[in-house]
């Protein structure tokens, strides 16, 4: 069975931050803004379409758990995708918090900075 069938989307290729030279330059030229769950890392990319990244310290636990963490905020991204403008990179750093926090409470955060970074479009700032 393939994963559509069991109801996953996948992010296109074309929209994931996958080489390494991709992470490193939005941490060096980009901004960031940490929250007590996530931080994000935003850098413009002259592109047409967003992309983005989810880097997981190993410190925060094994591989099963590092796991968990990127599928909570992956979603959290795409929860909240369709509201952002276009034309950024974004790398995603889930914290030690976001291992007892609620799916809920990483999505509302996450759209809190992005909010705050100017990812969102405009009208449709959290009020």
């Amino acid at each position: 069975m393939s994963r559509a069938s069991y109801g996953v989307q996948l992010m296109p290729k074309s929209e994931r931050l996958r080489k390494s030279k991709d992470f490193t330059r939005v941490f060096e030229h980009g901004k960031s803004l940490p929250g007590s769950r996530v931080v994000v890392y935003y850098l413009e990319n002259g592109l047409p379409f967003n992309r983005v990244g989810v880097a997981v310290s190993r410190r925060l636990g094994g591989a099963v758990q590092r796991n968990r963490l990127k599928r909570i905020v992956k979603e959290a991204y795409r929860a909240n995708e369709a509201g952002l403008r276009q034309g950024l990179d974004l790398v995603l750093l889930p914290r030690s918090r976001a291992k007892a926090a609620s799916f809920q409470e990483v999505k509302d955060e996450l759209l809190g900075i992005l909010s705050e970074c100017g990812a969102l479009r405009k009208g449709d700032e959290k009020k």
